[in-house]
């Protein structure tokens, strides 16, 4: 009686277990999304959906010789949100470099670059002056974030104007994704005041800024002039609204030749630099975006300048304008400029074959490897390779996090792996590049680690030993595992489907992996549960045996590991390949726990059988082969 009642019991507890795996796990605030109505449970935008914007008009000087920053702006805040806003959090990015900083343990700044953080000088909200003293408790400095108590609440469907002058010193020793990259250049990025969003989730997002995870900002409208030194030169996000003031006519002139063309143009080379008298007398550069969720830009007097452009969406005949600004000393960067053509080229035709979403792009050869709307901070690199590799993913960040708004800071993994995979047939194609079998490799190496979180893990928790490898690497194969399962065309469906349902939006996790279950048809559960929800685990199958019987060859396959992979079997005949059969990872679903068992028919003979390839992750390659 007893032993019945255990069995019984043990086959309910399993039942359940198999139950509840059949279930994403839903954070508290996405459940209450839910019942708003502000997103849906198969992934789409709720119709109650909401999200606040804003407009920026900033006038900003930079100082090159003192590396200073001086800057006043305008910001329009419009509330969409059903909520009265009483409190207004503005980051200040540039407090990372401020004297007892709370940084990521591995985040170095060069003392000679510490400093008293963000000085501002005025701050009104529609027009009353606001007091900065955080001795008058109206408004409190934490880290990065600035939070200012509202005398005039913001009421749903209204807006507030916001006023703000500041200065800080640009670091001169430290390039945390910003800085000075020589005498005469710099590149500003983190540089004003900004909103923090305010979402449907959450409200208020209060993650400080660490240096390590990257960010999370509102959708908004700039409009921008920066003044430079007589001879700069300025690159930026957006549209170069007053150029033809700047630039000498002759270079105005092949300027629109090349943002019309597919042609390459060298509008400022080398030799140039050394005739001077490239602009005009005119200093001060203007630049416009709408629907960016960030502006960044570099300058620099010794800079060349490549420019072309390329045809994205073959309906429209819309055009993307790119640029390479670099120093002509720089190693391939002559050559980026094709790179980067070709970049935008593959990702609009090819993967994930959605027109690239924005009017220019820009890459800036600074240091580091970071990404802003429409211009990437990249650094030299003396392979060829990882220059192709850096500047193809950089652009690759136009989709995600700039043109689908995913969370950098939460979910880092969700646009890294992204822009890792997307981009991987380009790179092979320019340079002898297969990063999917370098993160095969690597996953194959590192899995399995003690101490492995979940990917799902908040991405501000981690530490860099461990950032990088999930963020990137993990993620990467756990993409072209899920792309093997659904196979490239209904994963490519997928793909765009949740970028069109999430263009200029915020997604959620669980907003990625319920779009790919609803527009695939299928219950994708078991896969987010095993790549995405489970901590560590190591991937690999082996070959348990092989039976020959006439002509009939049996193969039998285990998973010793806590994967379920895709199954690549090859037949050989000496060293010619007989046969390849390839099943998906789900085949282990239908009997968990057994081997899966392949046969064949073959008239020659086999006297070899190897298991899985480099682009299938194994951490023991010994028992393959048979």
């Amino acid at each position: 009686m007893k032993s019945g009642l255990l069995i019984a019991a043990t086959l309910l507890l399993l039942y359940a277990t198999a139950q509840a795996q059949e279930k994403i796990i839903v954070p508290k605030a996405t459940a209450l999304a839910y019942a708003k109505h502000t997103r849906c449970e198969d992934g789409k935008p709720g119709k109650n959906y909401w999200q606040n914007s804003a407009t920026y008009a900033i006038k900003a000087t930079v100082d090159v010789t003192n590396k200073m920053l001086h800057g006043s702006e305008r910001v329009t805040y419009f509330n969409h949100s059903p909520d009265t806003l009483k409190t207004l959090v503005i980051r200040l990015y540039q407090d990372l470099f401020k004297k007892g900083a709370n940084r990521n343990s591995l985040v170095d700044v060069d003392p000679r670059d510490l400093t008293d953080g963000v000085q501002i000088g005025r701050m009104a909200i529609n027009k009353n002056d606001v007091s900065t003293d955080v001795n008058q408790k109206m408004v409190r400095r934490k880290g990065t974030l600035m939070h200012v108590k509202l005398n005039d609440w913001i009421l749903p469907g209204s807006k507030s104007e916001i006023e703000i002058d500041w200065n800080f010193h640009i670091p001169e020793h430290t390039l945390i994704r910003m800085g000075t990259i020589d005498s005469t250049t710099v590149f500003l990025g983190q540089w004003y005041p900004q909103i923090a969003v305010y979402d449907d989730l959450n409200g208020w997002d209060t993650h400080s800024y660490n240096g390590l995870a990257e960010f999370y900002n509102e959708v908004a409208d700039f409009d921008v002039e920066i003044s430079v030194p007589q001879g700069f030169m300025v690159w930026a996000t957006g549209e170069p609204v007053n150029i033809q003031e700047l630039i000498q006519p002759s270079y105005y002139a092949t300027y629109r030749k090349a943002a019309t063309s597919d042609q390459i143009r060298h509008l400022v080379t080398e030799q140039d630099l050394k005739k001077g008298a490239i602009t005009t007398d005119k200093q001060t550069w203007k630049y416009k975006a709408s629907q960016v969720s960030d502006f960044a830009f570099g300058l620099s007097n010794h800079y060349c300048w490549d420019i072309t452009s390329v045809e994205v969406d073959k309906q429209t005949k819309r055009r993307t304008v790119v640029g390479v600004a670099y120093n002509p000393a720089s190693k391939h960067f002559d050559q980026v400029v094709n790179v980067a053509r070709e970049t935008v080229r593959f990702m609009s035709e090819e993967m994930p074959g959605v027109p690239f979403p924005f009017p220019y792009m820009t890459v800036f050869n600074g240091d580091f490897g970071i990404e802003y709307p429409m211009i990437t901070n990249v650094g030299t690199d003396p392979k060829f390779d990882m220059t192709v590799y850096a500047n193809s993913h950089e652009i690759a960040h136009s989709y995600f996090p700039f043109y689908v708004c995913t969370n950098e800071t939460k979910n880092g993994w969700l646009d890294e792996g992204l822009t890792v995979f997307l981009p991987e047939k380009i790179q092979t194609e320019i340079a002898s590049l297969d990063e999917a079998k370098r993160n095969t490799a690597a996953f194959s190496k590192y899995a399995g680690l003690e101490d492995e979180p979940a990917v799902i893990t908040p991405t501000h928790y981690l530490d860099q030993r461990i950032y990088f490898y999930l963020n990137y690497a993990k993620t990467e194969v756990a993409l072209r595992m899920l792309q093997m399962e659904l196979g490239d065309s209904l994963f490519k469906t997928c793909l765009r489907d949740f970028m069109e349902h999430w263009k200029y939006k915020h997604p959620t996790p669980n907003d990625f992996f319920h779009s790919f279950n609803r527009c695939s048809g299928q219950n994708l559960n078991w896969f987010w549960h095993v790549w995405y929800y489970q901590n560590g685990g190591m991937p690999d199958l082996a070959i348990d045996k092989v039976t020959r019987v006439a002509n009939k060859v049996q193969v039998t396959v285990d998973n010793k590991g806590d994967f379920p992979l895709p199954i690549v079997l090859s037949f050989y005949n000496r060293d010619k390949v007989v046969k390849t059969v390839t099943l998906p990872a789900s085949s282990w679903l239908e009997q968990p726990n057994k081997p899966v068992t392949v046969s064949i028919d073959s008239s020659e003979e086999i006297t070899r059988v190897t298991l899985g390839n480099e682009y299938i992750p194994d951490v023991n390659r010994s028992n393959n082969t048979l």
